[in-house]
């Protein structure tokens, strides 16, 4: 026999739906009193009934059958698609009193949007087992699909469990209309953080997620009857999985719901977490259990009962009162943070946390509002004051009186170290930037440089003559100084030949073309009236185009140096 088939054969062995379980299902979806007023007919989706309501029926108007209320409300409109919520029951049905949505037949057309879906677990002790069916729902009152009014809900058999001490057997499908693949089995307590049998919806999770648990007193007929299944059906949307921890720890469970440690109970069920530090899941007895005195366990069942309280409590070996655990953990206390630092520092645990705690809420630092901003200040500070070559094996430097004052002096005296050796490192590069652009300079020099008629052009000695043209100028050029010496633009001074040093004109050249020439604050702002200044292109026209036409040419020299003037053609003016 194939895998397929035993698991085939395993689902055929569940019991089948009743009718109380079917009636079950189809309250689960919203219930309607569907009417065509022209014939006074009613179809209750809720007790699905039809009826004709007669003119004896319209005079009872009793809470409980108050036909006119029915007959005279408001036709409800549905949402646009079947995806979203229904409207809200505004009316009581008169036969079997759920609340309804009415719906006036001439109103609703087709009902092609009235199609809804649930997933639902129906429990049911059979045969010395609990078993668990999980069916995919919908009810539909499409017309034109020939959907009766009040039928009942369409079921999918989608996942067959069966619950016993100590073994839990599953089958599931993976889509709406596959066989059923295998049989997977729990046999043995959890390992590894890992669940051999899971949730039957998901795989074909096409609906969202979660479901409807039916038949929860069922779960008082088996073995499992004090392990609180109502209770954690509210708690917990992994409730096969929580079926399943019963099946291996039913006692341990019972004890756990029971003293309010549902937290515990959810992150073994749900995450596979056991913490198997702090609880020995072999015994049900609460002190034996965890492992502490009865003392200890009294003072722990006297705290919010966060296991995060135990496992503090071991981790320091017992030598702190359990209550004193709980107010370092509502103060904030990272646990893992704050061991792993005290390892590297070589520090007692209590020590440290002692030390966090009385930090805690410091006047003159807000910043330390709870035990892991704390830690986080006290973290920055030693890495300051390593950085600063503090004596941190001393206890009074690794553990300050004041750790707000110390910090904020050793974080300013790193940042102030850190300053002066960002600006040596610029400096060292703009040194290095300043050997490698001479070169560059010598041939721009030898390119742009030129001197005619009272003026001459020069290239910039660095990147501070540029900033300091920008600066007395008060343009832009400052922004271009790191790009003009590499080389990514090439920046130009016009000045008078008189005054060689005195910033004048600013030129960027893209080659041998002029892209822009600015003077004292780009030749001031423009007014209705015009520049506040005349372009620095109109005015010296003649000497520019002369420069431009001489660098067209090739940027020509004689022996001496001198820039070669081109010769003016015949007939130019």
């Amino acid at each position: 026999m194939t895998s397929q088939e035993k698991a085939e054969q395993f689902a055929g062995k569940a019991p089948p739906l009743n009718q109380a379980e079917r009636d079950a299902i189809n309250a689960l979806f919203p219930a309607y009193i569907f009417r065509r007023s022209c014939t006074n007919e009613i179809w209750t989706t809720c007790c699905r009934k039809h009826m004709v309501v007669t003119d004896e029926d319209m005079m009872v108007t009793t809470p409980e059958r108050n036909f006119p209320a029915v007959m005279w409300s408001p036709h409800q409109r549905e949402q646009k698609n079947r995806w979203d919520d229904a409207p809200k029951s505004t009316t009581q049905c008169p036969l079997c009193g759920k609340m309804v949505i009415v719906k006036e037949l001439r109103y609703s057309g087709g009902r092609d949007n009235l199609s809804r879906y649930r997933r639902a677990v129906v429990l049911r002790w059979y045969r010395g087992a609990l078993w668990a069916r999980a069916y995919d729902c919908g009810k539909h009152y499409s017309k034109d699909k020939g959907y009766s009014l009040t039928g009942g809900p369409n079921t999918k058999l989608v996942g067959v469990y069966r619950f016993k001490p100590g073994l839990v057997e599953a089958t599931t499908r993976y889509w709406w209309d596959y066989p059923f693949s295998s049989i997977e089995r729990q046999d043995g307590p959890l390992v590894k953080g890992h669940w051999n049998i899971h949730g039957p919806f998901n795989a074909n999770a096409d609906y969202g997620v979660g479901y409807d648990v039916i038949g929860l007193e069922e779960v008082q007929k088996s073995p499992f009857r004090y392990c609180m299944a109502e209770e954690a059906e509210h708690k917990f949307s992994k409730f096969l999985e929580y079926l399943t921890a019963c099946c291996f720890y039913p006692r341990q469970i019972e004890m756990l719901m029971k003293a309010g440690m549902s937290d515990v109970v959810q992150d073994l069920v749900e995450r596979g977490v056991k913490h198997a530090t702090v609880i020995n899941w072999d015994e049900p007895s609460p002190a034996k259990s965890f492992k502490v005195s009865r003392q200890d366990m009294k003072a722990f069942l006297d705290t919010n009962r966060n296991i995060e309280i135990m496992e503090l409590h071991k981790r320091l070996k017992g030598r702190i009162p359990m209550d004193e655990c709980a107010g370092w953990l509502a103060d904030g206390l990272y646990v893992k943070g704050t061991f792993q630092a005290a390892k590297k520092w070589n520090l007692a645990p209590e020590k440290l946390v002692r030390y966090l705690a009385g930090q805690v809420g410091c006047a003159q630092y807000g910043g330390m509002s709870s035990m892991r901003s704390v830690l986080q200040h006290w973290e920055d500070y030693l890495t300051a004051a390593e950085a600063m070559g503090y004596q941190l094996h001393r206890e009074d430097v690794l553990l300050p009186k004041s750790l707000g004052a110390a910090h904020d002096s050793a974080t300013a005296k790193h940042q102030n170290k850190m300053e002066r050796e960002r600006k040596k490192a610029q400096a060292e590069k703009d040194r290095l930037a300043a050997l490698a652009y001479e070169e560059r300079r010598v041939k721009l020099e030898k390119k742009y440089g030129f001197a005619m008629d009272g003026y001459l052009i020069r290239v910039p000695a660095g990147k501070n003559e540029i900033l300091d043209e920008g600066r007395k100028l008060q343009h832009c050029v400052s922004g271009y100084a790191d790009r003009h010496m590499n080389g990514t633009v090439t920046i130009l001074f016009m000045r008078e030949a008189k005054k060689p040093g005195v910033p004048w004109l600013t030129i960027e050249m893209d080659g041998n073309k002029l892209r822009q020439i600015h003077g004292f604050k780009n030749e001031g702002l423009y007014t209705a009236k015009g520049r506040f200044a005349p372009d620095p292109r109109e005015v010296y026209r003649e000497f520019l185009d002369t420069w431009l036409d001489w660098l067209k040419k090739g940027s020509r020299r004689d022996k001496d140096g001198r820039p070669v003037l081109p010769r003016k053609r015949k007939g130019a003016a």
